[in-house]
């Protein structure tokens, strides 16, 4: 039995007008929670994962993961600068951004999104992909921001973390939507005894890693649906974030983990409904064989 084509952005922002439309009808306490207090209702969702590759000198490693800001979707440097001082205070080891840093076709000023974003420490770096409204902007406008921000972007490739004298391997592919991801020429010349933590804006591209060892994927793209229904879940999934919607799970192809984050800011309907904005701390533990 055939699996049905993947929904296109065209069909995936009718959907969401109709929605839309249903909830705006709907007034009252409903339309004014899902459109202006979920949304900037940050939560914090903690795991401890534990893995037999990550070498002892990361037991404890605590990494940090937020994802899809859209800023210009209703989120403003105003929003950027409270999301920032909020990771700034967890003192994570390890950052991770899984794309888009914007929305479509608006771009807040760029100088002072650097800014804001240089201002967050991490000592073991700050790492990011890019996201599909990332590539609509253009590479080579999101790139610039990211990297005066401190950020470095993975493209198709990978690098290696040092701490203490052991390493581990950090890599991102571009997105499924708009770029070309490669596990091949991504995982090119990387150790595969190595624990290894893969970036992909689009959670499916789990599906895809092959038999590549990689030992947890962080994704975002999906924000949970934005608006989920008791025993339903989420009502609109976007392509290429249909197979891993939310949360934690195991790759169906592999034991890689997969974490998808519900992402911070909104796309295409400001609302959010049983599916708050998130940022995810990490606690990666050895554990013994």
């Amino acid at each position: 039995m055939h699996s049905p084509p993947p929904i296109s952005r065209r069909a995936f922002l009718k959907k969401g007008a109709v929605l839309a439309g249903s909830l705006l009808a709907s007034g009252g306490l409903l339309g004014s929670y899902s459109g202006y207090i979920e949304p900037k209702w940050i939560e914090f969702t903690r795991l401890t994962l534990p893995f037999e590759r990550l070498p002892n000198a990361f037991h404890g490693l605590k990494l940090l993961q937020f994802s899809d800001l859209h800023i210009g979707h209703h989120f403003d440097l105003q929003d950027l600068a409270h999301v920032i001082q909020l990771i700034q205070e967890e003192k994570a080891d390890l950052i991770c951004f899984t794309g888009d840093l914007f929305d479509s076709h608006i771009i807040e000023d760029a100088a002072k999104t650097s800014e804001l974003l240089n201002s967050l420490q991490a000592p073991l770096g700050k790492w990011s992909v890019l996201g599909n409204h990332d590539k609509w902007q253009g590479p080579n406008l999101t790139l610039p921001i990211l990297q005066d921000g401190g950020f470095q972007s993975l493209v198709n490739a990978h690098k290696t973390i040092a701490y203490k004298g052991q390493t581990i391997q950090i890599a991102g592919v571009e997105d499924m939507l708009t770029g070309k991801p490669d596990i091949e020429t991504t995982m090119h010349g990387a150790n595969a005894q190595m624990f290894t933590l893969l970036l992909s804006h689009c959670p499916d591209f789990a599906d895809q890693i092959g038999n590549h060892a990689i030992d947890l994927q962080l994704s975002g793209h999906t924000h949970g649906g934005q608006i989920r229904l008791p025993f339903v879940g989420a009502v609109i999934t976007p392509p290429r974030g249909k197979n891993y919607v939310s949360g934690l799970q195991t790759a169906s192809q592999s034991s890689m983990l997969v974490y998808t984050n519900r992402g911070v800011g909104t796309t295409t309907l400001p609302f959010r409904l049983m599916c708050r904005p998130e940022i995810t701390i990490f606690t990666l533990k050895k554990r013994k064989p």
